[in-house]
């Protein structure tokens, strides 16, 4: 779904799309006319010895190696998870954004947009603090990642902090990239479950990133936006329509009481929003420097 709705709503590109993989893969029917590359990256023993679980295997790390497998082909890198929508028509800027001279650009994470001041889950466990992006959409300067040994120095922090509680990539690269970072606007990665939904109309979104156990495909409390569900819906019925059937349907009716709560919860974090908002403002190309709270 990720490729569906980017290419949906950049139908004209400059830049390629690759799908990369630990593993050999097929590419699926739906995509072969739209020439995106398939890509089998090999990691050698990188990463021995990171934490993995059964949810979340090496495959994890694949985007830590990404710049050097395409070094020599790419300068820039947009790395997303797959489970993201592209529902903006502006992917090409990202390309060209400054990143101040940082090896990545990427999102303030969602739990430190609604508490700014509090460390992460992770953060806390390590006894550390301070800014803390998500890395499920990130912006590699492809040289400069591989010139500040980033993937290195991540396998070096996973060896430091060995036996501790580390999410995955995200805890490494947020403790490697603590000063590296450039701070893009929101609307490159707006993050799901937020709760706080409404606010979205505010934003120039062009990524949203389902980063909760809800995606669109299986939402069955109906906890996001009914255009999203209703997308994956479409995408479902006409390539996978076994799938379909379990999507929940679109004719539920709204309670008042639900609705009322609903409004009451953004009017509870106003001021979180419009702090976060402020940075950026409406500006997509307007990136902020990695020291900014």
């Amino acid at each position: 779904m990720a490729i569906h709705t980017l290419l949906r709503n950049n139908p004209v590109r400059d830049y390629d799309i690759c799908i990369a993989s630990l593993d050999a893969l097929d590419l699926p029917a739906e995509l072969r006319a739209h020439d995106i590359r398939l890509c089998q990256i090999d990691v050698g023993d990188a990463f021995d010895g990171m934490p993995v679980t059964e949810r979340f295997s090496l495959a994890a790390y694949l985007r830590i190696a990404l710049p050097e497998a395409f070094q020599g082909q790419y300068s820039r890198i947009l790395y997303l998870d797959s489970d993201v929508f592209v529902v903006g028509d502006a992917l090409d800027t990202i390309f060209h954004l400054d990143l101040m001279n940082c090896p990545v650009g990427a999102v303030t994470d969602i739990t430190k947009l609604k508490h700014p001041d509090r460390p992460t889950f992770d953060q806390k466990a390590l006894g550390l603090d301070g800014p803390y992006f998500n890395s499920g959409v990130m912006l590699f300067d492809v040289e400069r990642f591989i010139a500040t040994r980033v993937r290195e120095r991540c396998a070096e922090t996973a060896k430091f902090y060995q036996g501790k509680p580390i999410y995955f990539d995200q805890t490494l690269l947020n403790i490697v990239l603590q000063n590296e970072r450039a701070q893009l606007n929101m609307g490159w990665n707006w993050q799901w479950p937020f709760a706080r939904s409404l606010f979205e109309c505010f934003i120039d979104v062009q990524i949203v990133h389902f980063i909760g156990d809800d995606k669109p495909w299986s939402d069955h409390e109906r906890k996001l936006l009914l255009k999203y569900r209703e997308t994956a819906r479409r995408f479902f019925q006409k390539f996978y329509p076994e799938l379909a059937q379990k999507i929940p349907t679109a004719d539920v009716p709204l309670g008042n009481g639900a609705l009322f709560r609903y409004f009451f919860r953004h009017m509870t974090k106003i001021h979180l929003f419009t702090k976060g908002f402020n940075r950026h403002c409406g500006d997509l190309n307007r990136v902020l420097p990695p020291d900014l709270r």
